[in-house]
């Protein structure tokens, strides 16, 4: 059975319920409204963290974020909104957000930046389909029925093939949730490792089980246990360890401006106590609401909220159970192209799509056509086919 908790504002439009608590938290500034320790009445704009879950425009989070001027990096090198996928995990800077004004519709944004970067990269190994789990470097990959795979499915044949995988590291067991998988035909330059550093020393430290050799990477000179950190490795082991190449802190707080309203999606990967500990290496003060009971390390959130130096203030937290992740829907906004009556099939944002008698048309009879510009509900089936549960036609937005 579904479960989901969570602590919710009584429901008015999200700028006032998110001003009705950082309002009710602060006395007022000089001039008016509130201002205090950088959360005012005045954001302009937003800053979300979380899975890509549509495309025609990005949808994270529930927000629908015009991505066609954004600046795009993977892992700080320049790429384009076109290599944006789904199950990606990405941080988004923006626009202010727009609720929707119709039933069914998405909030909006407009993206300035977008960031993005795989956690582990590697070879699969020890494939269990049947428990959802395979290992990479001897570490646990946990495979979810809304993991998207690129290039490849979840069987056997995964055993010994390269993957990249996105999602997010479990700080209490050292595993992966992965929300996306890509199968890769070549040996990567460097394999990837993220989690919460352990053990350390003045040569090594653990991550989940894997010994990491730090002695010769670039890294930072205050590298600490407890800390959130992508490592690159190279592709042999020395002496049993795995040898860095780079270290990276996980630590996003450079991005977080002022005033922004906040949607950050992810594991709890430090814990202080229910109103204090962080999301992604994100610090979370949720002393101003009375949060769900269940929060603790690796549990998966989402927080909504606003930021003031450097800390998103917790308006609304939801815990993101697997039952609740496994049903989410994927939803696409474009044109159709390689229509297959036969097949009963199409092609919409490079996503191959069925369709059969329970997908429902808006408007009723609706017949498809190549160039055809649709918003596309569907679900993601166990052979790892895209079914579409809804198409609706619309005017190209």
């Amino acid at each position: 059975m579904q479960t989901h908790l969570s602590y919710r504002l009584p429901t008015f439009n999200r700028r006032q319920a998110l001003l009705a608590v950082l309002g009710s938290a602060f006395l007022p500034g000089c001039g008016g409204g509130t201002d205090v320790a950088g959360v005012s009445s005045g954001g302009t704009g937003s800053f979300t963290s979380g899975v890509i879950v549509g495309l025609g425009s990005i949808i994270v989070n529930g927000i629908r974020y015009d991505d066609s001027t954004a600046s795009v990096a993977i892992d700080g090198v320049t790429s384009t909104a076109t290599a944006l996928q789904l199950g990606m995990v990405v941080r988004i800077q923006g626009s202010a957000v727009t609720p929707p004004t119709t039933a069914g519709a998405l909030a909006t944004a407009t993206a300035t930046s977008i960031a993005y970067g795989s956690e582990w990269k590697g070879p699969a190994d020890e494939v269990n389909a049947s428990a959802g789990t395979f290992t990479l470097l001897g570490q646990t990959v946990r495979v979810l029925g809304t993991t998207v795979f690129s290039e490849g499915k979840f069987d056997g044949t995964l055993t010994g093939k390269f993957v990249e995988v996105y999602g997010f590291v479990n700080a209490n067991d050292g595993s992966l949730q992965a929300s996306r998988i890509e199968v890769e035909s070549e040996t990567p330059e460097r394999y990837r490792l993220s989690g919460i550093v352990t053990d350390l020393s003045a040569t090594s430290f653990l991550l989940g089980s894997a010994l990491i050799n730090h002695a010769s990477a670039s890294k930072s000179a205050n590298l600490q246990n407890g800390q959130l950190v992508r490592v690159e490795l190279l592709t042999t082991q020395q002496d049993g360890a795995w040898v860095a190449t780079e270290i990276k802190l996980d630590d996003y707080s450079n991005e977080l401006e002022d005033d922004d309203e906040a949607e950050i999606e992810g594991a709890i990967t430090s814990f202080t106590s229910g109103t204090s500990f962080s999301v992604n290496g994100i610090p979370v003060d949720a002393s101003r609401i009375t949060p769900p009971a269940g929060l603790a390390l690796g549990v998966r959130v989402e927080v909504e909220g606003a930021i003031s130096s450097g800390v998103v203030i917790a308006a609304e937290i939801d815990i993101k159970t697997d039952d609740e992740v496994e049903s989410q829907a994927f939803e696409f906004h474009g044109a159709i192209s390689a229509l297959d009556t036969t097949a009963q099939t199409f092609v919409i944002r490079g996503y191959t799509v069925r369709y059969n008698g329970s997908t429902t048309f808006e408007p009723s009879g609706t017949t498809l056509a190549d160039g055809l510009y649709v918003e596309v509900k569907a679900e993601l089936q166990a052979n790892g086919d895209l079914l579409a549960t809804r198409v609706e036609v619309k005017t190209n937005d």
